[in-house]
């Protein structure tokens, strides 16, 4: 998922979660009974329970995209208008809906085109791992799923639980011979490919596998929640980055002689 693709989507989505909220909180007018002398109520048009589990989600997208909303929507002379319990969650969304229906058009129309990655190309490793912290907007949960995930599957392929994640990794692309203590993953290289090739292939997967969990996931398990604050695009290019790594594994055979 490419930052223009990705963004896309979740533009997508996010619009299309701001436009249910929008028609199920529209407010409609409910007649007195026959034989009461009132003007009627009012109420949402979809029963209010649909409406708060819609909101639950429509918060996070107004929190992510639209931070000041209350203050855009409170209106200092609004006293004498009739109650309505939705009426600033829905002129909030309507909001952020005109916002985001602009950026399309402008990203349409004025945006740079470029190779595009959708999420479903990473390794599901990967994504499947991170997908339900990302959709909510968790980047820096999603990396560190994603990563704790690889970490367990690299693990398991090669039989080594006892072992860290970077030293695991260091031992496993090691260019030495292996046995049954000590194995190895081996990916499928053609036959013609010289030794001071593949003992830099190796040494170069050792450095960057390494250098992914002890820069990008030690981080996030370390430090308390937020701390590190990564952006969608760091976020991005950090499950890119594990998605390489988890292709390398996953490729790999493990050798024990």
């Amino acid at each position: 998922m490419g930052e223009e693709g990705g963004r896309s989507d979740r533009l997508v989505w996010a619009t299309e979660r701001l436009a249910t909220f929008i028609d199920a909180s529209e407010k409609v007018h409910v007649p007195a009974p026959a034989g009461v002398i009132s003007s009627g109520s009012y109420k949402t048009k979809s029963p209010d329970d649909k409406v708060v589990c819609q909101w639950a989600v429509v918060e996070r997208i107004l929190t992510r995209h639209l931070p000041d909303w209350q203050a855009q929507v409170q209106q200092p002379d609004d006293y004498f208008r009739p109650g309505y319990r939705w009426r600033d969650q829905r002129e909030a969304a309507m909001l952020c809906l005109a916002a985001f229906e602009a950026e399309a058009e402008i990203e349409q129309n004025l945006g740079d085109a470029g190779p595009i990655m959708t999420a479903a190309g990473l390794h599901p490793w990967v994504w499947e791992a991170a997908r339900p912290a990302w959709e909510v907007g968790n980047f820096e949960d999603a990396v560190d799923a994603a990563a704790r995930n690889l970490n367990t599957r690299l693990r398991s392929k090669v039989g080594r639980p006892d072992i860290g994640e970077g030293d695991l990794v260091a031992h496993v692309f090691s260019d030495k011979q292996g046995d049954e203590h000590a194995p190895r993953l081996r990916l499928p290289l053609p036959g013609d490919v010289g030794n001071k090739t593949i003992s830099s292939l190796y040494g170069g997967i050792i450095g960057f596998g390494k250098g992914l969990f002890q820069a990008v996931r030690n981080p996030l398990a370390q430090e308390a929640p937020g701390t590190m604050a990564l952006t969608e695009q760091e976020a991005l290019e950090s499950l890119a980055a594990l998605s390489l790594f988890a292709r390398w594994v996953d490729r790999a055979t493990v050798h024990r002689s």
